[in-house]
């Protein structure tokens, strides 16, 4: 009965007793700096992603061909979500409809953190399709990459909106040469 009481009084404070207090989690925001915009108007579908990516958590890699999850930073939304809105805003309002359909699949999107501060890296895989009869017009694969600011989650982030800006403008491109055959 005495060790049982014991172990009572240890547990009850055990869970009054902090061992230090931690960070709240924090969120980011997967903008781009202001680009390019189309001067024709290609209809962006929703973006597919690797599975791993699939997530607001965001990714690092300390080793090649690791990855791993930043434990209390996120995204605000996932990041095949705002890259779909960001190639909307720049493609969907051209003045001339092209009547094609971009489709993107986002392959990576991690930090890079093998050396200090590292490098924000983003591949997406975009199609250009023929509603009509589904046929891929054209198909490519981009891969910018950006440093990071800082050697955490915060700096990642900077690096991010750096690399996405400059893939969002070669995707814009792209599409402009693609549409009008060239």
């Amino acid at each position: 009965m005495k060790h049982a009481i014991l172990l009572f009084a240890a547990a009850l404070v055990g869970g009054c007793l902090s061992l230090g207090s931690r960070e709240g989690d924090r969120y980011f925001i997967l903008e781009a700096p202001p680009g390019s915009h189309s001067s024709i108007a290609v209809r962006v579908a929703p973006t597919g992603v690797a599975s791993f990516y699939d997530t607001q958590d965001i990714v690092y890699s300390r080793a090649p061909g690791a990855r791993a999850y930043y434990q209390f930073n996120h995204w605000t939304e996932r990041p095949q979500q705002a890259i779909r809105a960001a190639l909307a805003s720049r493609l969907e309002a051209g003045a001339r409809n092209s009547g094609i359909v971009l489709r993107t699949h986002l392959e990576e999107i991690y930090h890079d953190a093998a050396q200090q501060p590292g490098t924000a890296r983003i591949t997406l895989t975009a199609q250009l399709v023929d509603p009509a009869g589904q046929a891929v017009l054209a198909r490519r694969t981009f891969s910018r990459t950006a440093p990071a600011g800082s050697y955490d989650a915060s700096g990642a982030v900077q690096g991010f909106r750096q690399a996405l800006g400059a893939l969002l403008d070669d995707v814009v491109a792209w599409v402009e040469v693609q549409a009008t055959g060239g």
